[in-house]
Order: structure tokens, then C-alpha cells, then sequence
């Protein structure tokens, strides 16, 4: 029985089904109008019991995260395993930026900082993929830093070629 699973961090942390059940409604609303929660619940398990059987005695959340595609794609829910596999690659671009942003700040002074700057090159890969929900982020994490809601539309409105209206539409 999988008692815990390592994080990216390298922290341990107690293994739940759960989380790989919620994981896996999400990817099947992304695809289908109802969700068959037996259905979800079942293919959690199968992924708890294929990392039983491989001996995994900690798993990592990777590892977890490649169980469920597989047995997604054997399964054959192709569409729901793309799903699955789109959100996975939007949350890794969003820790790469938030972990690039702030290893930049940790490495300056504040005065040597240009965060709009360092927003501009990272975002030039994001704008085509997934532009509103990482505009979102990127004017939540502005935010989080205490930088003045006039500054922070001014610099993105006028970096990512929007207007303030646009900008405040895919921000509510």
C-alpha cells in the first residue's frame, strides 16, 4: 500500500487517491458534458494498484502523473489523456515562470529589477498557447508583489499589445 508520494520539492506527503480522482473529473469535464465519478474512481485506483505492483515505496508525483496517462491511453480515453496531459504542461510553464521570476528577484537588488522586463521574454512562448489564463496569473502575481494596479496595466497592456478593456475583461 502507497502510503506517501515525493514532491517536485522533495518533500514527502501522504499519498491520496483522491487527488488523482480529482485530477482525472477534470480532465474528463474538459471533454465530456458528464462525468461517470465510478468511472474516475476506478482508473484512480488502477493507477494506486500499477504503482503497488511496480513497487513504487514513494512514488514520485511525476511518476504518478505518467501512471494516469497510461492507463488513460489503454483505456482508450485518448481525448481525456490529452486533457490530462495539456493541463499538466500549462501548470509545469506556470511553476517555470513563477520559479524563473523569482529566482530573478533573489538574485538583484530591488533597484536592478525590471520585472515587466523579465514578464516580456518569458510570456513571447505563453502568448500562443494559453494567453488569457496566463495574463491572469501574470496580473495576480504583480499584484502579490505589491506592484500599483496602474503600473501593472500600463506594462501589460502595452507589452502584450491589449487594451485596458480587454485586459480588466480577462481578469474578472
Amino acid at each position: 500500500m502507497i502510503k506517501n508520494v515525493r514532491k517536485r520539492d522533495g518533500r514527502l506527503v501522504e499519498f491520496e487517491v483522491d487527488k488523482i480522482a480529482g485530477a482525472l473529473y477534470k480532465a474528463f469535464g474538459a471533454c465530456y458534458d458528464k462525468v461517470d465519478l465510478k468511472k474516475v474512481y476506478a482508473i484512480a485506483r488502477d493507477v494506486e494498484k500499477r504503482l503497488e505492483d511496480n513497487e513504487s515505496t514513494f512514488p514520485t508525483v511525476e511518476l504518478v502523473q505518467d501512471t494516469v496517462e497510461e492507463i488513460l491511453i489503454e483505456e482508450g480515453y485518448v481525448r481525456v489523456a490529452k486533457a490530462y496531459i495539456l493541463y499538466r504542461d500549462k501548470r509545469s510553464r506556470s511553476r517555470d515562470m513563477k520559479s524563473i521570476l523569482l529566482e530573478s528577484i533573489e538574485n538583484q537588488s530591488s533597484d536592478d529589477i525590471n520585472l515587466f522586463e523579465i514578464f516580456e521574454n518569458l510570456m513571447n512562448d505563453a502568448m500562443d498557447k494559453a494567453r488569457k489564463e496566463d495574463l491572469k496569473k501574470i496580473v495576480a502575481l504583480l499584484k502579490e508583489l505589491n506592484i500599483d494596479e496602474k503600473t501593472i496595466i500600463e506594462k501589460v497592456t502595452t507589452t502584450f499589445s491589449i487594451t485596458a478593456d480587454s485586459l480588466e475583461k480577462i481578469c474578472k
